[in-house]
């Protein structure tokens, strides 16, 4: 072996070491700005003077997205109708996904609207009976009678969207009580979107007007179909 050939070696081995130890310093710095200092949320913190780690949001800023002006869509309620219920959705923000809200008595007063804030088409009940079935079958069961299956595992009944005062109760107050909760029934503001709560409310008034829909009104067809179903039910 000539002397050039174990300088070349050696060149080349003391290179591959060169880039091990590169790598090796690459793979702590790596480590470290994984691991660095931060904090979870609603943990506690020394640095600040109250002593919490999470920051309060600045006064006065909205997020992109949450600038929430239009009443009628977002609360189901006629402005000004209920100062309470305004007042404290404009100054006191609430903690979402509980029942925070409401009591019968601001139930009983407020004045909710008895239209939809955009128009509802068969799309926008099909929507409303997927997000139904998702959210709120556990406790109402299919046909709004509220059998639900967790229902039938002990949870409180709630009543049947078909008896008389749901059936003629405001589209907002339906509304109002699956944004804000009302009873054993919880917040679903934080789950749920407005368009989409909306949507819902929809779907449970074609449910009630299946059910009670005028005999008069019907079809001559759905009439014999109806004749015919009552005949068979009751038998010969």
């Amino acid at each position: 072996m000539s002397v050039h050939d174990t300088k070349s070696r050696g060149i080349r081995a003391h290179g591959h070491f060169v880039a091990l130890v590169l790598l090796l310093g690459l793979t702590g710095c790596q480590q470290q700005m994984a691991s660095q200092p931060s904090y979870h949320p609603l943990e506690a913190s020394t640095f600040f003077a109250d002593g919490h780690a999470s920051r309060p949001i600045v006064k006065g800023t909205v997020a992109r997205g949450h600038l929430e002006l239009d009443w009628h869509l977002y609360t189901g309620r006629i402005p000004g109708a209920n100062a309470k219920a305004e007042a404290s959705r404009t100054e006191t923000p609430k903690p979402t996904g509980q029942n925070v809200g409401a009591n019968k008595a601001d139930f009983d007063r407020g004045r909710f609207v008895d239209t939809f804030p955009e128009p509802v088409t068969g799309e926008t009940i099909k929507h409303g009976y997927h997000r139904f079935m998702i959210y709120c079958v556990v406790c109402h069961d299919p046909m709004g009678t509220g059998r639900g299956k967790i229902v039938e595992r002990g949870y409180i009944h709630p009543p049947s969207f078909h008896i008389a005062r749901l059936r003629t109760a405001p589209v907002g107050r339906l509304f109002a009580v699956a944004t804000e909760g009302y009873g054993a029934m919880p917040s679903y503001e934080s789950q749920i979107s407005a368009r989409d709560r909306w949507a819902i409310v929809a779907f449970i008034r074609a449910l009630q007007l299946s059910q009670h829909f005028p005999e008069d009104q019907l079809t001559p067809d759905m009439q014999s179909q109806l004749a015919a179903a009552r005949s068979a039910k009751e038998g010969p």
